[in-house]
């Protein structure tokens, strides 16, 4: 296994260094050559070139994280991590330009040419060209984000569970995840069920009384048949014979369905028998709990030996070390008495081995002044005249072009520099004698090497700056034995204080600041209140690869379509469950869980999911904070009823909620029906949920990039919200649409498997019956969300059902009734969420400038504005 991903990681390498190459030109060129800028590129042409890096550094990806996750190695670890977390802040970069770059349909094309950025991406047409599978598409989640803060996760989470037995009385409150609610028509009285079952008890006794009497009826009649019966005796050798005949003919009838069975196997047409997959699987993860704990003993040992290494190379190196820095610096030294200036410290020193760049901050501090000064100035000549010659620029301001396509950048340099580290420590390594896979003792102490270096050079530099000091105090004291006392001189003037730095001013204070209840709290009283309130909540286990869906074949075949509405409108598609899965994990997983690539890339602050009522929102929610580990807080409009009543009420709960998030990073603000905190109308009632949209929008700008806070809103009528404020707080917004044909298959037969093993106790014994017509199922099914097809089938499948699965096979017709009850999304509903997807992401916008620069009337509108306003003032002067 250790030679498995050591191959792995190579070939990753190798095809990381061609990409680097790809992205940089200027890397291939020679010492002194001139470089070629690289041509300007069409909006597709960028498109595609992005594309291709994206599935490339996509594949680079998964195979680290498999390296990562499975290599025993301490010091293979940290190096594949580092370059690991490059590769990923690439992976998130290049989504982004991927959506800001998508071609758009020609039906929202403008003239010239401007980007209309679209969440979801296709990229079947450039797989098929790759002949490559879609399941490379599916953006790994790292393990090492819970794995590797597993202490002060597990810390984390005893003080809540600690707090929520306290308040609460329970060990864990998890968040409701029921989207669909069973319906209770049907609900009955206590007398009506035991009616109901007494009746159900009478039949089977009946029934069952009747099949005894037949039998008896039957063993009467044939006893009879044999008694009246005079039959020969049979001869022995015949009576073998027959038997034998028998035999054969059963035995190799037998033989023959097993060899069918295996062909139909062989060519696809069967699935496999799952016992022997099985058992596997079951080998594999007890290999990997294995891998597991010597992954983490030798961790625990490489981390305890650096201790004792670093005493080791400073008791063995740290004396050169002291001998060669103290000679650079008294050399310096020496340079500087003899132009006749003696040093009080080694700032000039660091100064002349560590020369500041070329300096660029007056002209930055120049055009500052400009801007602020042509800021004042537009605020004293405020009017509607400005006003619109700005909108004017901006109106006639060309369309922004795509970027260069290859040139350096600073990820493509640290990513070059991760390569050229790993050919020159690992790439030749012999490892003969390491099966074991502990740390090397060589490269430990090039670790040590640096904070010993920087001890010594802490001592050296304190002992000179002494020495320097000595000789000062010597030669002013023979200075002034020489010199006469003279009148005291002229104190200096004492320099300007110097104005404090922007980075040490203070940032706005936030409302909460200001409550004196809430000065002098720690997190852990914040703690206590929130959990005693249920704001924090639990969430089961859950990962983004749960969100069951099939990738969409025909995404850019569908894109670029002619389908429009009644109104005329060209009608977007909707996203398959692969690209939501995907953005989910590049937007929020991803961001979240790892620090360096929140800093990298675009911050996203807040995410909406909107979609039918059982689509998976809530469940995303759930996965996100599962797979990063996150603190779980369950700030939706109906938990906050009746709570943090009064004026500074909302004020106070979002104020704690915010502290303890930073405070007990990485965290999830989790809001459902927010439509009902953004609702439409100006009046806002303070105990009410829009009481707390003024201060959600305050605190949402209170997120730095270094905080990891996500806050996730969920709505299933987001058009009863208003839109301009949803535009306002939340950075992205994804559609959950009821799932499509193909993913109600896949969505049918997972879900199934799922229930009989659930209720099974033998491994391996949920297998989808051969006879039950999926297909079927998932026509009838179309128009209800995935939440309302897993509750239909446990409801259906219960723990008895499930038992006797051999006795009386499954039918499709068993899951009509249960099917019924449940939400299903009609075509207004399904319009209603288009309509809203269309405004919230600027497509009606768009369409409205299209229409108007077609008929002409753009033009002639503002003009006649314009004449309206200048009378308008000719009146009020």
């Amino acid at each position: 296994m250790r030679t498995t991903f050591d191959t792995k990681w190579q070939s990753a390498m190798t095809e990381l260094n061609e990409q680097v190459h790809i992205e940089d030109h200027t890397l291939d060129a020679e010492e002194g050559q001139e470089v070629q800028p690289p041509p300007e590129v069409s909006m597709l042409e960028a498109f595609q070139h992005y594309a291709c890096l994206y599935i490339k550094y996509v594949q680079i990806f998964t195979t680290l994280e498999e390296c990562y996750d499975q290599m025993v190695h301490p010091q293979k670890r940290i190096d594949v991590k580092r370059i690991m977390e490059l590769v990923m802040t690439r992976v998130v970069e290049l989504k982004h330009d991927l959506v800001k770059w998508n071609p758009p349909n020609p039906d929202v094309r403008t003239t010239p040419e401007q980007n209309f950025p679209w969440e979801y991406v296709n990229l079947d047409d450039l797989l098929v060209d790759l002949k490559l599978p879609p399941s490379l598409l599916e953006v790994p989640v790292p393990k090492y984000f819970v794995e590797d803060n597993s202490a002060e996760l597990k810390k984390r989470d005893r003080l809540v569970k600690g707090y929520m037995k306290l308040k609460l009385g329970v060990e864990a409150l998890y968040v409701d995840d029921s989207d669909t609610s069973v319906s209770m028509a049907d609900a009955m009285s206590l007398d009506e069920a035991l009616q109901i079952i007494q009746r159900n008890e009478r039949g089977r006794q009946g029934r069952q009384r009747g099949l005894l009497v037949h039998e008896l009826r039957e063993e009467e009649k044939q006893r009879r048949i044999y008694d009246n019966t005079q039959t020969p005796e049979m001869d022995p050798e015949l009576a073998a014979a027959n038997i034998q005949r028998v035999f054969r003919g059963h035995n190799s009838r037998g033989k023959a369905a097993v060899e069918r069975d295996e062909e139909l196997v062989f060519i696809g047409m069967k699935p496999p028998v799952v016992d022997k997959a099985v058992e596997l699987e079951a080998a594999l993860a007890l290999a990997k709990v294995k891998r597991k704990t010597q992954q983490a003993d030798n961790k625990d040992e490489y981390e305890k030996s650096l201790g004792d290494i670093h005493e080791t190379v400073a008791s063995e190196e740290g004396p050169f070390m002291k001998e060669r820095l103290l000679e650079e610096r008294r050399k310096w030294i020496s340079d500087m008495m003899a132009l006749g200036q003696l040093p009080e410290d080694l700032a000039g020193y660091y100064l002349m081995i560590n020369p500041p760049p070329p300096e660029a901050e007056p002209k930055e501090e120049e055009g500052k002044k400009d801007k602020k000064e042509d800021k004042k100035g537009k605020k004293e000549d405020k009017g509607k005249k400005g006003k619109k010659e700005d909108k004017k620029v901006e109106a006639e301001a060309p369309p922004e072009r795509p970027p260069p396509l290859t040139g350096p950048s600073e990820l493509c340099s640290s990513m070059a520099t991760g390569v050229a580290l790993f050919e020159k420590v690992w790439l030749e390594r012999d490892e003969a004698d390491n099966f074991h896979q502990k740390y090397d003792v060589d490269l430990a102490k090039d670790v040590v090497r640096g904070p010993v270096e920087a001890q010594v050079r802490a001592q050296v530099d304190e002992m000179l700056v002494l020495q320097l000091a000595n000789i000062k105090a010597q030669l002013e004291a023979a200075a002034s034995g020489k010199k006469k006392k003279g009148k005291k001189g002229k104190k200096g003037k004492k320099g300007k204080k110097g104005k404090k730095d922007k980075k040490g001013k203070k940032g706005k204070p936030l409302p909460g600041d200001k409550i004196a209840e809430l000065k002098g709290r720690t997190p852990d009283t914040m703690l206590a209140i929130l959990v005693e309130q249920k704001i924090v909540n639990n969430v089961r286990p859950c990962h983004v690869h749960e969100f069951v869906g099939e990738f969409n074949y025909l995404g850019t075949v569908y894109q670029s379509a002619d389908r429009r509405d009644r109104f005329g409108n060209w009608v977007p598609q909707d996203p398959s469950a692969a690209q939501l899965r995907a953005a989910i994990v590049e937007y929020a997983v991803l961001p979240l869980g790892a620090p360096p690539v929140r800093e990298k890339v675009k911050h996203i602050r807040s995410l909406l999911l909107y979609g039918p009522k059982g689509s998976g929102k809530t469940m995303m929610a759930r996965a996100i904070a599962h797979e990063t580990g996150a603190l779980f807080f369950n700030m939706s409009a109906s938990n906050l009823v009746g709570k943090f009543s009064g004026k500074n009420g909302p004020t106070k709960c979002i104020h704690m909620v915010w502290t303890l998030a930073k405070a007990m990073q990485p965290a999830v603000i989790y809001i459902d029906e927010c439509e009902q905190i953004f609702a439409p109308g100006k009046k806002k009632a303070s105990d009410g949920p829009t009481g707390y949209r003024k201060d959600l929008l305050t605190y949402l700008k209170s997120l730095v990039v270094t905080d990891r806070v996500l806050i996730i809103g969920t709505s299933s009528n987001p058009m009863a919200g208003e839109a301009k404020d949803l535009r306002a707080f939340f950075d992205k917004f994804l559609y959950f649409p009821y799932p499509d044909y193909p993913s109600r298959v896949l969505l049918w037969r997972r879900t199934i498997q799922d229930t009989i093993q659930r209720h099974t106790d033998s491994p391996g014994a949920g297998r989808l019956p051969d006879d039950l017509d999926v297909s079927t199922l998932a026509h009838i099914s179309e128009g209800y969300s995935s939440g309302s097809i897993r509750t239909a089938v446990d409801q259906t499948l219960t723990a008895r059902r499930v038992q006797r699965l051999e006795k009386r096979p499954l039918q499709e017709d068993e899951f009509i009734s249960a099917l019924s009850r449940q939400t299903a999304t009609f075509a207004d509903d399904n319009e209603k969420f288009k309509n809203f997807t269309a405004v919230i992401t600027g497509l009606k916008d768009v369409r409205d400038k299209i229409r108007k620069a077609a008929l002409g009337d753009g033009d002639a509108a503002d003009d006649k504005k314009g004449k309206k306003g200048a009378k308008g003032k000719k009146g009020k002067k």
